[in-house]
Order: C-alpha cells, then sequence, then structure tokens
C-alpha cells in the first residue's frame, strides 16, 4: 500500500469543525486517495479525543458516533507489528511519548509519509528523514 501514515491529531483536526486545519484536510484528501496506515492504539485515541470533547461540551454524542463511523469511508490498514525496542528508542532519543513514538516508528518502517499536527513529532519525523505530508 502507497499510503499514508495519519496519527490522532491529524483525525481529530479534521473531524472536528472547530479545529479545521488544510494539512488535516490535505492529509485526508491523500488517505482518500491512497489508504491511510495506522497503528493499532490510533482507533483508541480518536475515541477518547471525541469522548474528551463530548465531555467539555464541544460536541453532542450523537454527533461524535457520526462523526467517527464517517472514517468509515476511507480504506485503512492497521499495523499491528510495531518493532517496540525501536518504538521505545525513538521515545528516548526524540523525547516523544510512546504512543507518539509509534506513528514515528510506522512511517520508518513503512517507508510512508506521516500526517499530523503534533509539533514534537514533526520534529522528530524530521530529524529521521520521514516526509510530513502537507509541510
Amino acid at each position: 500500500m502507497s499510503g499514508l501514515v495519519v496519527d490522532a491529531s491529524a483525525t481529530l483536526t479534521f473531524l472536528l469543525d472547530d479545529e479545521w486545519d488544510e494539512r488535516a484536510e490535505s492529509a485526508f484528501e491523500w488517505v482518500d486517495r491512497e489508504g491511510g496506515c495506522v497503528p493499532q492504539h490510533w482507533q483508541y485515541e480518536v475515541r477518547n479525543g471525541l469522548l474528551v470533547n463530548v465531555r467539555r461540551g464541544r460536541l453532542a454524542r450523537n454527533d461524535a458516533i457520526r462523526r467517527l463511523g464517517s472514517l468509515d469511508r476511507f480504506r485503512w490498514e492497521t499495523d499491528g507489528a510495531s518493532d517496540l525496542e525501536l518504538t521505545l528508542q525513538l521515545a528516548f532519543e526524540q523525547g516523544l511519548t510512546f504512543y507518539d513514538a509509534l506513528y514515528l516508528e510506522l512511517a520508518i518502517r513503512r517507508e510512508m509519509p506521516l500526517a499530523t499536527l503534533d509539533n514534537d513529532l514533526q520534529r522528530a519525523a524530521a530529524a529521521r528523514g520521514v516526509e510530513i505530508a502537507g509541510a
């Protein structure tokens, strides 16, 4: 698959109207054409992000569920073959959370660009020579 690794920050920005960002929009146009690749924990991060927005009163529960369902129109590959040792090394070296390092490890291993709006993850990806989608 010649797709794009997409993190939760890009996904939530795409899903939430009041957080619109051209980079997220562009990333999802790419995913629509080529497909997206995500680590296993992505689905949990996205759901948790929507839950937080419901609890903060920014989004109605039914709206959160509808928006989550809108992701089904895209082709997603969930990659569960993470190199956990490399991921931990990346987290230590780049100052990332382990969860964010999983996105970077996936992009490195699969030689795919990365869609993220997280500044630390963008910096770490650039340091490792990973293309940032929309940058």
